[in-house]
């Protein structure tokens, strides 16, 4: 029963769109109608004008980190550190930023999310992997790109960092990174798709 309230807490936390509710707020604008549509930090910021993209994509990026992070953190303390319920909470928060019921169950893409589920269950493994992303980002210039190099990284990085424990007692942590490197090349195929067209895409 803790099991499933922690979960659904977490979902509902995660399904808060924040990149929605500041775009309204700040521009009086849909982020659904802005960009490729998508209400993750990358898109959202494209409703500011400069020089207030940066902030806002970071504010809104720290924000969904945090709908991650917190409830992890939460269910760490209360399951007094069982991997298997911590990554069920994790991966609820996940799928509420993904699936949120506030916007017909659409969302961001969870990169933000993850990243904040991992700042938690493997930080120093997460810090590697936003090194990743930013070289990625900056030699391709694709967000997306480097969006999958985050979930590559940390699909490698908790095995290799600690390859006793990640098929033994951390079993869950490494099971659910594999999931989420999966998951995030499954949320950017249209990325993937229009690269291969056009090779280009910004989609948020």
């Amino acid at each position: 029963m803790d099991l499933l309230l922690g979960s659904i807490g977490a979902y509902v936390l995660g399904s808060i769109p924040f990149a929605y509710l500041l775009v309204r707020m700040l521009v009086g604008v849909d982020v659904r109608t802005v960009g490729s549509g998508n209400s993750g930090a990358t898109n959202a910021s494209r409703a500011f004008q400069p020089p207030w993209q940066v902030p806002m994509f970071l504010l809104i990026y720290l924000l969904d980190l945090a709908k991650g992070y917190l409830p992890t953190w939460l269910a760490w303390r209360h399951f007094a550190g069982d991997h298997g319920p911590v990554v069920v909470v994790g991966a609820a928060a996940i799928l509420g930023h993904c699936t949120s019921p506030f916007l017909k169950f659409r969302g961001g893409k969870g990169v933000a999310t993850t990243t904040g589920v991992f700042a938690f269950l493997a930080p120093v493994v997460l810090g590697v992997a936003l090194v990743m992303f930013f070289l990625v980002r900056g030699l391709t210039r694709q967000v997306f790109l480097g969006s999958i190099a985050i979930g590559l990284t940390l699909a490698i990085g908790v095995i290799v960092s600690a390859p006793r424990t990640a098929f033994g007692e951390r079993w869950p942590v490494t099971a659910f990174a594999l999931v989420i490197a999966a998951y995030l090349f499954y949320t950017h195929r249209s990325n993937i798709q229009n690269f291969r067209l056009n090779g280009t895409d910004e989609d948020g």
